[in-house]
């Protein structure tokens, strides 16, 4: 069965102004939170998948990796936004990281030890519950700036997902594809393939990137994920606050070029 999508990390050099900006185009975004590493997020949370916005908070905290431990989450993002803001990583639901793990290797992947971490969430009372994951990164040699990963929920949803913060002004009810721009596109294709992600990821030459959807854009990585499609229930509520922030019309759906919106094509489509 094919991956579904968990969540987008999308790297921001400052937190509190992606924030603001979500919620100009429409979004209802969970309270910020810290991570134990060094990192921090807010949340837009849809039905079953959400989009983290995450930023480095205290980079005291951010640890060298070491032989024993090949990757870090945190590492990895504080390095990213050291070159671009952008889409830093994909992850895709897991119900038993350890066995996906054993499905990456299979499929060629450098991966690490599954990640097991902990933070505290606040529900929309404002009470703090646990909230805990377990990840497992599936590093691929030509996807150093789009890293993959699963993501295993260890937490009762009830301390996740909330009915208030899933209702957004502007209608969005879901995310489509995923768009990577890379010079070895079709390589990159095969690995995702090979991981059962095919459909979810378009991945792209740059000129194909351009041509398809019309937009050239110097923050266009060269070999990382451009953007995501963001679908929505009713374009005329989120058209106005979509083409204020930098939006045009591109056959008949509205997108945002990275250069306006923290390093991210966001392609707005109608359900």
């Amino acid at each position: 069965m094919p991956r579904a999508i968990d969540h987008l990390v999308l790297c921001v050099n400052d937190l509190d102004a992606a924030i603001a900006a979500y919620v100009e185009l429409g979004f209802t975004v969970t309270p910020r939170a810290i991570h134990p590493f060094g990192t921090g997020n807010a949340l837009i949370q849809l039905d079953g998948l959400y989009i983290e916005l995450l930023s480095v908070i205290e980079p005291a905290k951010i640890a060298e990796t070491d032989l024993a431990s090949p990757f870090s989450f945190a590492v990895y993002n504080r390095d990213y936004l050291r070159h671009r803001e952008g889409m830093s990583m994909l992850a895709l639901q897991s119900h038993d990281a350890e066995k996906d793990r054993e499905d990456f290797i299979a499929a060629g992947a450098a991966v690490p030890h599954v990640f097991h971490f902990e933070r505290d969430a606040k529900t929309p009372q404002g009470d703090e519950v646990g909230v805990a994951f377990a990840l497992a990164f599936a590093n691929h040699p030509l996807l150093r700036n789009a890293v993959s990963f699963v993501c295993q929920h260890r937490h009762p949803p009830q301390n996740f997902y909330f009915p208030e913060y899933q209702s957004h002004e502007n209608t969005a009810c879901a995310i489509g594809k995923v768009f990577l721009s890379h010079w070895a596109a079709d390589a990159v294709r095969e690995f995702y393939q090979g991981i059962d992600v095919d459909g979810l990821v378009e991945a792209l030459h740059g000129d194909e990137l351009v041509d398809k959807y019309g937009i050239d854009d110097p923050n266009f990585p060269t070999d990382g994920f451009a953007g995501f499609e963001l679908i929505v229930d009713d374009m005329s509520r989120i058209a106005d606050a979509a083409k204020t922030l930098g939006a045009i019309y591109k056959k008949d759906q509205l997108i945002l070029p990275p250069s306006k919106f923290f390093g991210v094509m966001v392609v707005i489509t109608a359900k």
